[in-house]
């Protein structure tokens, strides 16, 4: 979340899901989510990469706002 907030100057919210579950919306879009199959989120894997969320929110950012 620090990174989303330093990057592009935008306060994430937080809403709680199911266990295991990681959804990223932008104006209700999803972003990215949690990939992998149970055994995979049993080791705890299958979290998209940080810096590819930053970068998938300010393209979303950049459509919805064309100059």
């Amino acid at each position: 979340m620090a990174l989303i907030k330093e990057h592009l100057d935008i306060e994430p919210v937080v809403k709680p899901g199911s266990t295991g579950q990681f959804d990223v919306f932008a104006d209700g879009d999803k972003i990215a989510t949690r990939a992998g199959n149970w055994l995979t989120r049993q080791f705890g894997a299958g979290y998209p990469d940080l810096d590819r969320v930053v970068d998938l929110l300010a393209k979303h950012r950049a459509d919805s706002n064309p100059k």
